[in-house]
């Protein structure tokens, strides 16, 4: 299984429209093969500090997701919304 939290910040005055197209991104994402959980997340108190808690079943099926159309357009639309974007790996313990 591949672990992943993807942040990303809005720059001030596009967080609806950040928040709108990483809304968009949810139904395509847990219909794709191998996404295990895609779940999006925004900061109670930061406003427009979103993250996705992402669960694959394996690096084949997120290198998929990250080739796919809906992830690319958005990429595209949102490149001038955001702050700041991270992708964090984990490991899973226990």
């Amino acid at each position: 299984m591949i672990y992943l939290v993807a942040t990303a910040r809005a720059k001030p005055g596009h967080e609806d429209a950040l928040r709108a197209s990483l809304e968009s991104l949810i139904a395509p994402t847990l219909r794709e093969a191998g996404c295990v959980q895609y779940d999006l997340h925004e900061e109670v108190e930061a406003p427009g500090a979103f993250l996705f808690y992402e669960i694959w079943e394996s690096q084949s099926h997120l290198d998929a997701h990250a080739a796919s159309d809906h992830l690319r357009t958005h990429q595209a639309r949102a490149a001038g919304w955001l702050d700041d974007n991270r992708l964090i790996f984990l490991r899973k313990h226990g």
